[in-house]
């Protein structure tokens, strides 16, 4: 079974293979909605997240969150959305808190990478690996976000999850 986003018909849709992760995998077939937030108030920026580790999709300590958004015009493509995603996480560094990113894979119409922050406190996000998927009038971000970095396999397990989103 491939998780849908859910889109207005006129527009893309985002598949990927959620079995590639098992926590992912379990969390669904558990049903525990309080794993799982979605936010649509503005419908130019749909997000889902799905909490894998933690008590609740507002108290996580690793989760998946996906971002819906319509072709963006200013942006050449998945390259430079992730130049403003990082530049947005730069911003909001401090002397402290700083972030590294590392390309992982690219190629027509996505790019993976990941990031890794440092002195940023126990609540803050440490570690992300995101997939940027852009098509002719949707773009799709999914991200891998966790509080206190992940082990290897994890890794391994998101990085397959993320190769296998694709367009339909």
């Amino acid at each position: 079974m491939l998780l849908l986003i859910a889109m207005p018909a006129h527009a893309e849709r985002l598949n990927f293979d959620h079995r590639l992760s098992p926590p992912l995998q379990r969390v669904l077939d558990e049903g525990r909605s309080e794993m799982v937030q979605f936010d649509g108030a503005d419908p130019t920026r749909l997000v889902d997240l799905i909490a894998v580790r933690g008590e609740s999709a507002t108290n996580w300590k690793e989760a998946l969150q996906i971002i819906s958004i319509p072709k963006q015009k200013k942006l050449e493509g998945a390259q430079g959305w992730m130049i403003q995603i990082q530049d947005g996480i730069r911003a909001r560094a401090t002397a402290t808190c700083r972030a590294e990113f590392s390309v992982l894979a690219r190629d027509e119409s996505s790019i993976t990478f990941e990031r890794r922050s440092t002195g940023c406190g126990p609540e803050s996000v440490s570690y992300g690996l995101y997939r940027l998927v852009t098509g002719k009038r949707s773009w799709f971000q999914l991200a891998v976000l966790a509080k206190d970095g992940i082990s290897g396999e994890a890794k391994a397990q998101w990085l397959a999850l993320l190769a296998s989103a694709h367009l339909e």
